[in-house]
């Protein structure tokens, strides 16, 4: 079957990280947003569901690839790779699947992409210019093989960095109206950085993704949220400075779009809604005896092996004045003081869901669980755990949904390098795996205001889409649905449908047939000293303990 014809020439993706109809819609229709207001009103829109867990790389790798965490490998920032006895972050060549970049690429068209998440280390494959995000160890790597597109961007004087803003909620008004500044620049930057590419290439798909809508949103939700908050109104209007200036950035890239003739899709990663709390994971793994803390010679055993991290660190600053100890390696047996001959289940990563490894022999070398009835019994046991928590002023649920990687994907967590069970926390909490002294079931964090939830929100303004509010769509579906406006066949990994209903034609594209099998992974993509730049950073915007 011939390819289908395409529908638009160019199409703009607009990444609106964290954003949710909540927030936008009354700012839209209170007439201080008139650009959104604008694609409000011109756009066919509907809520869209988010990956499980609702977390930015699992996210935007959805939105590249067109299909589910299960089938494209990243469940979180960072994953267990127990060959090597290390915690490592995922990167753009661990993506299991081709991309909606890639298949733009092979059709001759050139992408653009700045900020993107997970696009870091770019695809050698992808004709064009992609500029990666927050993953990036710098932006010095980021514009590395785009020499003159950084050169115009410094002579423009265009604030295009990686450079953390809300590392914290604003304690003063000075340190509010500050933070606001900074993040006007970096959408006024955005802007201008994709009009400088724009001149540079003659793309087919652009993306520019809005990171920094998220920590805005993650220190300052209660200043931010339509319904009011208490505090001074003096903060509250110096807050929302900030989303006038992400609509002047909405402005200038759907005039662009305009004069490319491209259609434009607004997307997020997720929604946004109030912070409630952080879930100890190992309160709920320890009080079911899961989870044994150390005593004896196995206290002293792990007091000895953090000791002696401790003192290599010094030791190699000693030494080598001036370099990093981003180089040194942690053993992993010194990152939590738990009994390892005891314990039978342990979380090593992930904050926005509780991800769960259980302590077999085949991932961690010595652990308890030998037969395969003692790793089902330990499995429901860890379920179980996880069904049963509940807060404990209101006893609502902790945790919405729970379930075993290997019954519920028909995978091998242990080849695959994913935990054995998934937990989703109840919306407007985190999850914490580091130990406290004294470890409380839910603990408050007061560096957070808001915090991720499902809903998001999808806008696509094209010629051949219909105005209006439509049914809830799947971020899945977001990949295809681009291919389909731009007259692109779809690649059969890309188990999303497009969104026809959005299209006064009929369905003129076919997704589906044989599911490929993950693709061979380029595992070695960032160097140790980059992982640690990286992860600095995270942890600065609290995505990581």
């Amino acid at each position: 079957m011939p390819p289908p014809q395409p529908t638009v020439p160019r199409v703009l993706v607009i990444g609106l990280d964290g954003a949710t109809f909540d927030l936008l819609g009354p700012w839209a229709a209170s007439g201080r947003m008139p650009n959104l207001a604008r694609l409000l009103q011109s756009s066919a829109r509907a809520t869209l569901n988010s990956t499980r867990p609702y977390i930015t790389p699992v996210a935007w790798t959805t939105f590249q690839t067109g299909c589910d965490p299960q089938e494209h490998g990243i469940l979180d920032y960072r994953y267990l790779d127990h060959r090597r006895r290390r915690l490592l972050l995922n990167h753009a060549g661990r993506i299991g699947r081709p991309t909606l970049f890639e298949s733009v690429s092979s059709a001759g068209g050139q992408v653009v992409s700045l900020n993107l998440p997970m696009t870091y280390p770019a695809s050698a494959s992808v004709r064009g210019m992609v500029v990666g995000g927050l993953d990036c160890p710098s932006i010095d790597a980021a514009l590395a093989a785009y020499p003159e597109f950084a050169e115009r961007l410094r002579g423009s004087k265009a604030r295009f960095d990686l450079g953390t803003v809300w590392r914290r909620r604003p304690a003063t008004f000075a340190e509010l109206s500050d933070g606001v500044d900074q993040t006007a620049d970096i959408f006024r930057g955005q802007a201008t950085a994709a009009g400088i590419a724009d001149r540079m290439t003659d793309w087919r798909l652009m993306v520019v993704q809005l990171q920094v809508l998220d920590s805005l949103q993650h220190r300052c939700w209660e200043l931010l949220e339509p319904s009011g908050a208490a505090a001074p109104e003096l903060w509250i209007n110096e807050a929302q400075r900030a989303l006038r200036a992400m609509d002047d950035c909405l402005g200038e890239l759907m005039e662009l779009a305009a004069r490319r003739k491209a259609a434009v899709v607004a997307v997020s990663d997720h929604g946004f809604g109030p912070f409630r709390g952080t879930i100890t994971l190992a309160k709920v793994l320890g009080d079911r005896g899961l989870l044994r803390f150390p005593h004896g010679l196995a206290a002293a055993g792990y007091q000895m092996r953090r000791g002696g991290w401790k003192l290599r660190k010094n030791l190699w600053r000693r030494l080598r004045p001036g370099w990093s100890t981003a180089q040194l390696t942690r053993p992993l047996d010194s990152l939590l003081p738990i009994d390892w001959r005891a314990s039978a289940a342990l979380a090593l990563h992930g904050n926005l869901g509780g991800l769960v490894y259980l302590n077999t022999r085949e991932r961690f070398g010595a652990g308890p669980l030998t037969t395969p009835r003692q790793r089902g019994q330990a499995l429901a046991d860890v379920t179980a755990a996880f069904e049963e928590a509940r807060h404990p002023e209101t006893g609502g649920r902790l945790f919405v949904e729970v379930y075993g990687t290997a019954e519920q994907f028909g995978l091998d967590p242990v080849e695959q390098m994913w935990p054995d069970v998934i937990a989703i926390p109840a919306a407007g909490f985190h999850t914490r795996h580091k130990f406290d002294a004294q470890p409380k079931l839910v603990r408050p964090d007061a560096a957070m205001a808001g915090t991720h939830r499902l809903e998001g929100v999808l806008m696509i303004e094209a010629p051949p889409a219909r105005a209006g509010v439509y049914p809830t769509a799947e971020l899945r579906d977001v990949a295809p649905t681009i291919l389909r406006l731009l007259g692109l066949p779809a690649p059969a990994t890309m188990t999303g449908r497009p969104l026809d209903d959005f299209f006064r034609g009929p369905a003129r594209l076919r997704i589906g047939g044989e599911v490929e099998p993950r693709r061979e992974l380029a595992i070695a993509g960032i160097t140790e000293a980059d992982q640690r730049c990286v992860e600095a950073r995270l942890r600065d915007l609290g995505y990581l303990d």
